[in-house]
């Protein structure tokens, strides 16, 4: 019986992983969450999963991002465009050149920026390059209701959703933190406060009782 019962088990974990679907990999901006016109430090990871090796990247700047500096990327040719003159001038993308992701492996790119001074979402628009000359663009909004193998069959057309950075007002949060702190620490303070003066209300009440008590005794005199 024990024997049939793990065969059964055995057999029900096997048929599972037959039917999982291989995780679908894209390019993801990280981190996903910042706070208010901070310079912050982000790293664009970059998967190879095709059979050609990924030779460049083309990432959109998202509006609003100002001192956009891309970090150092030996093997890697960087290129900044911008539009506008001077201390005006906004980044508008940067393109990764020249090297080379092999295949079954990924890479990262790092570079800084400041964010927007008020809460936004930054959508990262990102274009891959292959060595065979194919491009897949991951520049469509993610779909949170899309199974894997529409994700998968999005991306052998040549299109795949782009990741989001998440840009929050910390001050905001971090105020509301403190405001709910100090309404519970009220309700604390209030209840030990009537937990303290319970004795003083049972004496008072023993007092009135003991008063009335003497007052019916008289009244029966």
């Amino acid at each position: 019986m024990i024997k049939k019962i793990l065969t059964a088990v055995c057999f029900s974990v096997v048929a599972a992983f037959a039917v999982v679907v291989p995780a679908f990999a894209h390019v993801v901006v990280k981190p996903s969450e910042v706070g208010v016109a901070v310079f912050q430090t982000f790293t664009v990871g970059v998967p190879n999963e095709k059979d050609s090796p990924t030779v460049a990247l083309r990432l959109l700047i998202p509006d609003g991002l100002k001192s956009v500096t891309p970090n150092v990327k030996p093997g890697w040719k960087i290129d900044v465009k911008k539009t506008g003159d001077g201390e005006a001038a906004k980044a508008t993308e940067i393109d990764w050149t020249s090297g080379s992701i092999p295949v079954g492996e990924r890479d990262e790119f790092v570079f800084s920026a400041q964010v927007p001074s008020s809460e936004a979402t930054l959508a990262w628009q990102a274009y891959q390059t292959y060595q065979d000359g194919k491009v897949v663009s991951w520049d469509q909004q993610s779909n949170a209701n899309m199974s894997d193998d529409e994700r998968e069959k999005m991306e052998k057309t040549g299109i795949g959703p782009y990741s989001e950075t998440k840009v929050i007002n910390d001050l905001k949060n971090s105020m509301q933190q403190a405001t709910n702190a100090t309404a519970s620490k009220t309700n604390m303070m209030a209840k030990d406060a009537t937990a303290g003066n319970l004795p003083l209300w049972l004496s008072g009440l023993a007092i009135v009782l003991s008063f009335t008590s003497l007052g019916m005794q008289f009244g029966k005199k």
